[in-house]
């Protein structure tokens, strides 16, 4: 097992020891837990409905401006 140094501020880290204990389990529990949550994440294939979605919007439309632009029209 490798063992990881975070530095934290203070206040962060009372928090979240304070926060795990009220959750009956430690703050180097809670961070092993999330990253092996974070792994199995990302090595899970997408759901078949979300491959089905893939491609439905459009590559080549800029989205921040496009949305801006039709806020613009929308409100105007």
């Amino acid at each position: 097992m490798s063992t990881i140094t975070v530095p934290l501020p203070d206040e962060d880290f009372q928090f979240m020891n304070d926060w795990t204990k009220q959750q009956g389990t430690t703050v180097a529990e809670f961070f092993a837990l999330e990253v092996r949550n974070l792994r199995q994440h990302l090595q899970s294939p997408l759901h078949p409905d979300l491959k089905r979605a893939t491609g439905i919007l459009a590559t080549d439309i800029e989205g921040e401006s496009a949305h801006l632009d039709h806020l613009d029209h929308k409100h105007a």
